[in-house]
């Protein structure tokens, strides 16, 4: 009788620790899981967990298919978050690394005929960019598989937010010395016309340097004066104008005896002028532009010797009282020194000249352009395209020189700046830009 009476507590006892776990079990918290936070252009979204609604510890081995325990769907609905006007084609979402999948659907709320624009998995987000403007909505699901520990769980975000993207146009400096080079470049957004450019500094013109980008580069001449004068880039949105001041230079002054006979065999030549604007003058113009960026990297000295005419200097020729202005620097070298390309381009002149005997031009895109003159040969012909150090002809005394060198000349139009910053690498074309407005 003992036996049966122990044998009852025993099992009364059983009965009651399998109640009382079922009971603990069931008393367990629900939000035994962190709900996962994400984020859209860093604005941060939690879903929201709708009393139960998140991801539920699992039942024991032991209990599961013995003891039905009632639980709550895992889940959840979305949580609104409104990320605001963003100016970019492409956004970041920063999601959880444990998730086991992330899909999402990105749709035009108010657009009713094509709602959804773009659906996919992370990867595919990452990958996506926006073409238009306007107002989107996008939903992000996440998705935990079951384990040992937790059942399965979905958790869903939903963000609001307009794409506001506009021409952005930016210039490298707003102050500028004569004979320097003002990089503009503009990211046109979802605009689908090629931006221009005018200016009083002279002729420049924009090149695509990528999808919808636009680079160009305004000339300021060594004959400009001190003074302001405006950029103006037409977007086709709207037109965005840079300011820039002009501060002299100081260039160097040289008195320069040349013989008579060297005058009248160039300079005094019956249509030398004529002959002079024919050949190069034309190459300002806009069809001998090449749409496209030639150079790459720093420009070289085509050759090395001593310097005996600077950029830009005041040149007093025979006494004369009225001052003529050299274009270019004058590089001595003796007759017959290889004279290579300072940078890849393409040639589009190689011929003689009465006043600057054989000459070779190479355009590098945008208008940019390298001359060389006075070679005793030409080492190559219009339409070749050259590249960095490619021998283009040899330094010789042909037209209004004296003596052997390379005058060696950059001009962007009509307009001849200083070789230098592009030879040291301090030109504005290899920097940054300022935004304008």
């Amino acid at each position: 009788m003992k036996k049966v009476k122990a044998f009852g507590v025993i099992v009364m006892i059983l009965i009651l620790l399998a109640g009382a776990a079922a009971a603990y079990y069931v008393l367990l918290p629900a939000r035994t899981f962190d709900v996962p936070v994400i984020s859209l252009e860093g604005v941060e979204a939690q879903a929201a967990t709708g009393g139960f609604h998140t991801r539920l510890l699992r039942e024991p081995d032991w209990l599961a298919d013995r003891i039905p325990i009632a639980k709550e769907s895992p889940i959840v609905s979305a949580n609104y978050a409104d990320v605001g006007k963003v100016a970019k084609k492409q956004l970041t979402l920063d999601v959880p690394a444990d998730a086991d999948s992330c899909t999402f659907e990105l749709i035009r709320p108010f657009d009713s005929v094509n709602p959804v624009v773009a659906e996919g998995d992370l990867a595919e987000w990452q990958d996506f960019e926006f073409t238009r403007n306007g107002d989107y909505s996008l939903t992000v699901s996440l998705h935990y598989d079951e384990d040992e520990t937790y059942d399965a769980a979905d958790f869903n975000y939903q963000f609001n937010f307009t794409i506001d993207v506009q021409p952005v146009v930016r210039f490298s400096t707003d102050r500028a010395v004569q004979g320097d080079i003002i990089r503009v470049t503009a990211d046109m957004g979802f605009e689908t016309d090629a931006p221009t450019i005018e200016s009083e500094l002279g002729l420049c013109a924009f090149i695509p340097m990528g999808e919808n980008c636009y680079e160009a580069y305004v000339p300021i001449g060594y004959n400009q004066a001190a003074s302001a004068k405006d950029i103006i880039v037409h977007t086709g949105a709207k037109d965005v104008t840079g300011h820039v001041v002009i501060t002299p230079a100081g260039f160097e002054v040289e008195y320069f005896d040349m013989p008579q006979e060297t005058i009248d065999s160039t300079m005094n030549v019956p249509g030398a002028s004529q002959d002079y604007k024919e050949k190069l003058g034309v190459l300002a113009e806009e069809r001998y532009i090449v749409w496209e960026k030639l150079w790459d990297g720093r420009f070289i000295q085509p050759v090395e010797g001593t310097i005996t005419s600077s950029f830009g200097l005041y040149r007093y020729i025979n006494g004369s009282t009225t001052a003529s202005r050299h274009q270019g620097i004058d590089i001595a070298a003796a007759e017959g020194t290889p004279v290579p390309a300072s940078n890849r381009g393409q040639v589009v002149f190689a011929d003689f000249v009465i006043m600057t005997g054989n000459t070779v031009v190479i355009e590098h895109g945008a208008g940019l352009k390298t001359i060389y003159m006075h070679l005793s040969e030409i080492d190559c012909a219009e339409g070749d395209m050259v590249e960095q150090g490619d021998i283009i002809g040899l330094v010789g005394s042909t037209g209004y020189s004296t003596g052997p060198h390379l005058h060696f000349e950059v001009r962007i139009g009509d307009q001849s700046v200083s070789p230098w910053p592009l030879i040291d690498g301090t030109s504005d074309i290899y920097g940054e830009e300022k935004e304008g407005n």
